[in-house]
């Protein structure tokens, strides 16, 4: 099978294991464009993909530049489509399914065309005038366009989808592939009964941290440790810089660094503001969930969300309001106190709950017939 990925960015890892995954058996053609927010893993992806660098495109806070630099690929997309031969299409988003057609326009296109939804954007929950506009033309675009639907939680599905997407849908929680896991028996660090807090991944909160940091600032029992890059970076740095029991690591690879940062860390701190238009983070279940199992790592997350269903249910960790006075110490201390149950609870979790090996042989299945 033919699989062409085109993507709104350079691939984070969720694709870089669909990609390398699906390379095994198949020939894998990846276009994608850069933003600067996200690291570069490209170096990660499988020898055998054939890429395409589509070039710079500006974030979603300059969207008329964006749109610019969209139009500036319609003739390379064009020579690309009419020269590459694929018969399964895989996108992320409605930007590129528009791109798509646009390039396509006078050919015809059989192959089909699948979407891959990560996270619901606002416009899926808000009750502007443009907003039901954009939910509208979604409608449309998916049920003229769209043979198959993606999607990372099941939950997705069933607010958002289900009402009018009718077709296959498959759901592809963000798991581990047991082959892209890199070990190299690092020893977990001793650190004196200090307790170390991480945040780890894209930096896209600021009151949450900012309510963790200043808990903790020149704490002499805690230590935050913070690794990633996006928008709220400066915050992170700012804060790094005038405590010292406050670090940043910087961007790191997921593939290549993830046993050496949960190995240095006690607790996961993975906690949203759900008070928002967007209901996304109430929804989701990020990556950071299924990396917590594997490693063995407690979490904090938010009440009201479907990540605290299964981190309660499963007994791996707390969920708190982190507005509310105390919530965090209290989190903490419930989690120290407890470790012990907690660790025999992580080494009865079955492996498919954080290994994805299983769901993508469906997905690759899903995606062929």
């Amino acid at each position: 099978m033919n699989i062409l990925f085109f993507i709104s960015h350079q691939p984070n890892p969720r694709f870089i294991k669909q990609i390398n995954y699906l390379a095994q058996n198949n020939t894998v053609i990846l276009l994608f464009f850069r933003r600067n927010t996200l690291a570069d893993l490209n170096k990660s992806i499988d020898s055998n993909v054939v890429i395409h660098d589509l070039g710079h495109i500006p974030n979603a806070s300059q969207p008329l530049k964006r749109i610019g630099a969209y139009l500036k690929t319609i003739k390379k997309l064009k020579q690309l489509f009419k020269t590459t031969n694929f018969e399964v299409l895989l996108i992320n988003n409605i930007d590129v399914l528009l791109l798509y057609n646009a390039a396509t326009i006078f050919k015809n296109k059989n192959a089909k065309v699948v979407i891959e939804i990560s996270d619901l954007r606002e416009f899926v929950f808000s009750e502007r005038a443009s907003a039901k506009r954009m939910r509208s033309l979604e409608k449309r675009l998916y049920i003229k366009y769209i043979d198959k639907l993606i999607v990372t939680s099941k939950k997705y599905h069933e607010y958002h989808f289900s009402k009018f997407f009718h077709k296959d849908v498959f759901v592809l929680e963000n798991k581990l592939l047991s082959k892209e896991i890199q070990e190299n028996e690092i020893t977990k660090t001793v650190r004196n009964n200090k307790i170390t807090i991480g945040i780890v991944g894209l930096l896209l909160r600021k009151d949450e941290y900012v309510k963790l940091f200043e808990t903790y600032k020149n704490s002499d029992t805690v230590d935050i440790n913070i690794y990633g890059k996006g928008k709220y970076q400066n915050i992170v740095e700012e804060y790094a810089l005038k405590y010292k029991n406050i670090v940043y690591f910087g961007p790191y690879n997921a593939f290549t660094d993830a046993e050496k940062i949960y190995k240095s860390l006690d607790i996961i701190y993975l906690v949203y503001d759900i008070d928002q238009v967007s209901l996304n983070n109430k929804l989701a279940l990020p990556n950071k969930l299924y990396e917590c199992m594997y490693y063995r790592i407690p979490l904090i997350c938010s009440k009201g969300t479907y990540l605290e269903e299964i981190v309660v249910d499963l007994g791996i960790g707390t969920s708190i309001n982190y507005k509310v006075s105390g919530e965090i110490e209290k989190s903490v201390a419930f989690l120290c106190n407890n470790i012990d149950n907690i660790e025999k609870t992580f080494s009865n979790l079955s492996s498919d709950l954080y290994l994805g090996d299983n769901d993508y042989k469906k997905l690759e299945l899903f995606l062929i017939n």
